[in-house]
């Protein structure tokens, strides 16, 4: 299969074996990918009245910025819902690094004060099961989505979790996790995810909320040997300037 042709998998791809061990984000394999940036820009999703924002974590105006390439990948997953009379609620895209770095060291500060014998290795592996490592952030890469499903006119449904809730509660996280919901609960979690896949999306095992595409997570998941998308410092430069 040629490099262009495997751009974009759909998480069905995603290698079994890692995908049912669940992956951190720290972990040195996907530390380990390559990245190949292909240069393409951040857009704002405001300009695209064709997705419902979600405002609850607009800490500034780049969540909504996402790289140009997957605004069709998005809308892929937004048409599958639509056609079941459901849609996307999105909540976050673009990461400033800064903003990833210093959710990364409260991460880390608050699993030292829980696990005071842990190794600085072992708190930096179980933090990046929840918090990436700024310099592989997805969301610092504009490759990565939090989403969640809410009905035509756009009330949220419940899909069993808190965005970015601690302590998790059973259900909240992964999609394997999903059998301790009730059932309606578990099949908007689920339809949620098959409409990310159809749309290429790679879903994160820690995260039901969060999918990616292009990022050095992604690559791994879908035995690419590099990442198509780098941490981007400055969204507002002319031109992108890449810590990779």
């Amino acid at each position: 299969m040629s490099e262009s042709s495997r751009r974009f998998l759909p998480a069905a791809h995603c290698t079994l074996e890692i995908a049912e061990e669940g992956i951190s984000m720290s972990d040195p394999r996907v530390v380990a990918v390559r990245v190949a940036d292909c240069g393409e820009p951040l857009v704002s999703l405001r300009d695209d009245d064709r997705f419902l924002i979600d405002e609850r974590k607009a800490t500034t105006e780049t969540f909504v910025l996402i790289r140009s390439g997957l605004v069709d990948q998005l809308w892929a997953a937004e048409k599958y819902l639509r056609e079941r009379d459901r849609r996307l609620r999105v909540l976050e895209c673009y990461r400033p690094p800064a903003q990833q770095s210093q959710y990364f060291q409260e991460e880390m500060s608050r699993l030292s004060a829980e696990h005071p014998d842990m190794t600085a290795d072992q708190l930096m592996k179980l933090a990046g099961r929840y918090v990436s490592p700024p310099w592989v952030a997805p969301h610092s890469c504009g490759g990565a989505v939090d989403v969640t499903l809410a009905s035509l006119d756009g009330t949220e449904l419940d899909i069993g979790y808190r965005i970015n809730a601690t302590p998790k509660r059973p259900g909240e996280t992964s999609f394997l996790d999903a059998h301790t919901l009730p059932e309606e609960v578990r099949a908007n979690r689920m339809l949620l995810l098959a409409a990310m896949a159809h749309g290429g999306w790679v879903p994160h095992w820690y995260e039901s909320w969060h999918f990616e595409i292009g990022t050095r997570f992604a690559a791994l998941m879908t035995d690419l040997d590099n990442s198509m998308y780098g941490v981007i410092a400055d969204p507002h430069a002319e031109s992108l300037r890449l810590n990779d």
